[in-house]
């Protein structure tokens, strides 16, 4: 037959039909057992011998596009170039590849890698989970990814990074030849909100705590345990991001110069910072630290993983801290905006 979509789906599930063979070229899909897809095989003949390669999956790539590949893979035999079979057909399967790849190659922090595969595995892979890497397009994105997690209360930013772990792993699955096309390469993420919407001036300009709110957040931030209260507390009392507080050492808090000391290597912007610490919030800090002490912590860090483990919390963890007192209806980067603004009012 000439093999097209209607044909397959004709034949796929006739128990007697073991294979379609196309008339155009020597092209073949194979059902595999269980009859719910099956592998695209090109043959090649020279000398009286045939050499069969593979060359994608079905449903992963479909009737329409296989001239496109077949195409492309007889210049690549002419070239002596080895070829490789698609190796996903739904969306999970190749984010999960994505994240263990850059797990192994190790180019990236190991926060960076750690927050990767809790936005792949928490949001990314369980939304697309079955999802066929052909079905996706803007709709798909936006009805399973997009609006459930603004539904949800997430934030611009956070949407966005999840979308582009989406989008980065299409496009290095596509250089790399895993799959044959890329179904994403022209969807942007502003395609998702009006044409009069800056993503830039939400991330700066929305703030989700009020000056008044903070009439109820306090209180809820003392009641809760000391490890947590104090992290609040630092975030809210200066402004620092969740990602440098968590790092916070006591050999750089100075209870003599009034000064806690944020190191380089631990800013986001690669550059060292200095706050000033009110007497408040020293006797804060020295009332923890004696808690710590009473305990029988031994570690340098304010927020260490455990008694016996000397590493800050993992990111995941200290978020983990803000949505028990926010329940999801403000983020640590929200303090940080409130701060800066209840500032510019006291001048």
């Amino acid at each position: 037959v000439k093999i097209s979509d209607a044909q397959i789906k004709r034949h796929i599930n006739d128990q007697r039909v073991r294979q379609l063979k196309d008339v155009r070229c020597p092209l073949y899909l194979r059902f595999n057992a269980s009859r719910t897809g099956g592998t695209w095989w090109f043959y090649r003949y020279e000398a009286g011998k045939q050499y069969p390669y593979r060359i994608a999956k079905y449903p992963g790539t479909q009737a329409k596009d296989i001239m496109d590949v077949v195409s492309a893979v007889s210049v690549q035999i002419a070239k002596g170039k080895a070829i490789e079979c698609n190796r996903f057909e739904t969306v999970d399967q190749l984010v999960d590849w994505h994240v263990q790849r850059q797990c192994t190659l190790k180019r990236s922090t190991k926060e960076r890698l750690n927050n990767l595969k809790s936005m792949a595995e928490t949001h990314v892979m369980s939304l697309f989970h079955g999802v066929a890497i052909t079905d996706m397009d803007h709709q798909k994105i936006d009805s399973i990814l997009i609006q459930p997690m603004f539904e949800q209360g997430y934030s611009v930013s956070y949407v966005r990074a999840n979308f582009f772990l989406l989008k980065t792993a299409f496009s290095i699955a596509r250089r790399l030849k895993h799959i044959t096309a890329n179904p994403l390469s022209e969807v942007q993420f502003k395609t998702f909100f009006p044409e009069t919407f800056s993503v830039t001036e939400a991330q700066i300009k929305g703030c989700r705590v009020n000056t008044e709110d903070l009439i109820d957040i306090l209180p809820a931030i003392g009641q809760q345990q000391p490890p947590q209260r104090l992290l609040l507390m630092m975030m809210l009392a200066h402004g620092s991001r969740i990602g440098e507080t968590r790092k916070a050492l006591w050999k750089n808090i100075s209870f003599i110069e009034k000064r806690w000391l944020i190191p380089k290597e631990d800013a986001k912007n690669g550059v060292a910072m200095s706050y000033p610490l009110t007497a408040e919030m020293i006797e804060l800090l020295r009332s923890y630290q004696a808690w710590q002490r009473e305990l029988g912590y031994n570690s340098d860090h304010l927020f260490p993983l455990s008694r016996w483990n000397n590493q800050p919390i993992h990111s995941a963890k200290a978020s983990e801290w803000v949505r028990g007192v926010s329940k999801k209806a403000w983020s640590a980067h929200d303090l940080r905006k409130r701060a800066r603004s209840i500032w510019a009012e006291l001048g």
